[in-house]
């Protein structure tokens, strides 16, 4: 398979999990080489404001899958093109359930994280983050707010590794959504893709493509789904790949 584009989870994966961290310059010049053959994106949870400086950094190219697919960023346009918010009528359902459980829930707007206030809520919500939940409680609340079938609800690793988080999306927005609009937008099938990635987020960015990549460091069951495990993210995994799998 000549494989035409590849999609990179950041956080983990490209780089070392952290809100100020960079690429190597290992990985940098991978990406960069790999740039001259084929489409290099991005398909992350962070926001565009928190991912914005490692894509400027990579001097990137092809649309990147934002906000763990509520949005698309067209990274040349530097402007987003793609995305898809929540039915406001779920919010106050989320938020009388973080209040009965005392959680501090965040909506993203677009742009930034905003509190929610019932009385006052967002004019577009795309996601709610709920941050810092210990991880023997983190199934639970997946299915205490796993109450309506339009949305999605995914865990993740918070920025402080002691915790997990929430993020609770519309059902028809994903790493796997995004990456079949990227795919659409690039004119090409999702099986001349490379996937990339490390976390619980990252099921849905392995399943839509060809080629599916586990870092060393990643969850154990995305590991038992991928078709190769790369050093993991200390190693320069991603250089790796890049190396065997497109130059």
């Amino acid at each position: 398979m000549k494989y035409k584009a590849i999609m990179l989870d950041l956080d983990d994966t490209t780089v070392v999990h952290g809100k100020d961290s960079l690429p190597t310059p290992r990985v940098a010049q991978a990406i960069a080489n790999a740039q001259k053959k084929i489409h290099v994106c991005v398909a992350t949870a962070r926001p565009l404001t928190e991912a914005k400086p490692i894509l400027d950094h990579l001097a990137l190219s092809g649309p990147c899958v934002i906000t763990n697919g509520t949005q698309i960023y067209d990274p040349i346009k530097k402007e987003i093109i793609y995305e898809v918010t929540l039915p406001s009528d779920i919010l106050p359902k989320i938020f009388s359930l973080c209040q009965r459980y005392a959680l501090a829930p965040l909506v993203h707007d677009g742009t930034k994280d905003v509190r929610y206030r019932q009385n006052k809520p967002p004019g577009k919500a795309l996601s709610v983050y709920i941050p810092e939940i210990g991880p023997k409680d983190i199934d639970f609340f997946v299915k205490v707010f796993s109450v309506d079938e339009r949305i999605q609800v995914q865990k993740l690793i918070a920025w402080d590794k002691r915790y997990m988080s929430l993020d609770i999306m519309n059902s028809e927005a994903s790493k796997l959504h995004g990456i079949l609009e990227v795919a659409r937008i690039l004119g090409i099938t999702t099986e001349e893709i490379i996937g990339v990635g490390d976390g619980y987020n990252d099921f849905p960015l392995l399943m839509a493509c060809g080629l599916k990549i586990a870092m060393g460091n990643a969850v154990p069951e995305l590991k038992e789904i991928a078709d190769f495990v790369a050093p993991t993210v200390y190693e320069d995994g991603v250089a790796t790949v890049i190396e065997k799998f497109v130059l």
